[in-house]
């Protein structure tokens, strides 16, 4: 599954390219922080968690691979025509590939920018070696050839966002050859880890509600999700609370409510309507 960014999203030039994700997303203006390189610094070091992660994802989705008590074949099983129970799952280990693939891609695309050596090579006498023959790399299982292509990538995701756009097959081999700028490539690697959590069960959903936020000036724009959400609570008399995604203030949901019927946040001094940006 190709989920990279298209062209109809590249964001504007000078400024974040995280668009309504970034920290300073300003909804009036649908611009996000001011920025010289493709992504602001708060954008940059949540990126750089992310892809981190994608190291300890790999491994964890490994683990949905494990036969349970049910399917794990037993010698007492007889042959008469039963099929070997399937222990992998196909949309795990598709999720894995993709991981690695788009990992080692952009490794070798910064590597070669950058004239980055490749650290481990087979031995090879050094009449073997041409500029236009370097030597091999060597073969890498999955998670090792990831984890290197991680140690390399995360120190540098500024200069990966900085990249020129380039060829690639974005997603797998069996994909058609796409142009990719780096940028693209960061985000791309993002929505890996997402996915890699959301496979894993470890996400909670976002509620998002209608309104204006009581703190600050952020207020909803059309075809985007925000700026308030409602919490979802865990256990029997957690508290539901609405948040503003803008600038993290909190209130009882009661609030809302309220807000909800008069058009204005209890303590507000007059009842003004609720302005929608266009």
């Amino acid at each position: 599954m190709n989920d990279t960014v298209t062209s109809a999203d590249t964001p504007t030039a000078g400024f974040c390219h995280s668009l309504a994700r970034c920290p300073g997303w300003n909804p009036a203006t649908r611009l996000a922080a001011e920025t010289s390189d493709p992504f602001c610094t708060a954008c940059l070091d949540r990126a750089h968690r992310d892809i981190r992660g994608l190291v300890y994802d790999y491994v964890d989705l490994a683990q949905l691979h494990e036969a349970s008590l049910s399917q794990a074949p037993s010698e007492h099983t007889s042959g008469g025509g039963h099929e070997s129970p399937m222990l992998l799952a196909g949309h795990v280990e598709a999720l894995q590939a993709e991981i690695v693939h788009a990992a080692t891609t952009w490794e070798g695309e910064l590597r070669a920018a950058h004239a980055l050596n490749h650290g481990m090579l087979l031995p090879q006498p050094a009449w073997a070696t041409t500029r236009s023959h370097p030597l091999p790399q060597p073969r890498l299982r999955g998670g090792a050839a990831l984890q290197r292509a991680i140690n390399l990538i995360a120190p540098r995701l500024r200069h990966l966002s900085r990249l020129a756009a380039t060829v690639v097959h974005p997603a797998g081999i069996e994909d058609e050859p796409a142009d990719r700028y780096g940028w693209e490539a960061v985000q791309h690697l993002q929505r890996l880890h997402s996915r890699a959590r959301a496979t894993l069960g470890r996400t909670t959903r976002t509620f998002y509600v209608p309104g204006e936020c009581w703190a600050c000036d952020a207020r909803p724009v059309r075809d985007l999700p925000g700026p308030l959400w409602r919490s979802e609570p865990t256990h029997d008399g957690d508290p539901m609370d609405v948040h503003c995604e803008a600038c993290g203030a909190v209130r009882p949901y009661a609030d809302y409510e309220h807000y909800q019927q008069h058009l204005m946040w209890p303590g507000q001094d007059s009842d003004q309507l609720v302005q929608v940006a266009a």
